[in-house]
């Protein structure tokens, strides 16, 4: 399993909750479409004190992860009304391989 990280920074509770919500009523739904989607998280850092987060995406193979691709494989892809949002975010993504995994992620 790939996981595909991206981090920003919210700023404010409100902005966080805005987001949050985006990617629940659009972006969440948008990859759970494409093949070899496993699912996606936001979590924001705890004790963070402008509610730094990473959002995770999950992905069957290194070329089911690339459905992103506008550029640069690591480049992020960023909605003009997300950059306006977000107080600062990451330019680039990571990518990471499942060496081993337990629970949920096992499968």
């Amino acid at each position: 399993m790939i996981i595909r990280s991206w981090r920003a920074i919210a700023g404010s509770d409100e902005v966080l909750q805005a987001y949050a919500d985006h990617l629940k009523r659009t972006t969440f739904v948008e990859m759970a479409q494409l093949p070899g989607h496993l699912g996606a998280t936001l979590a924001v850092k705890v004790k963070s004190s402008e509610n730094e987060l990473i959002v995770s995406s999950f992905w069957k193979n290194l070329s089911s992860a690339g459905h992103f691709e506008q550029g640069d494989f690591d480049d992020a892809v960023v909605k003009p009304s997300t950059q306006k949002l977000l107080k600062s975010f990451d330019l680039k993504v990571e990518y990471f391989e499942t060496v081993v995994a337990t629970g949920i992620l096992e499968q």
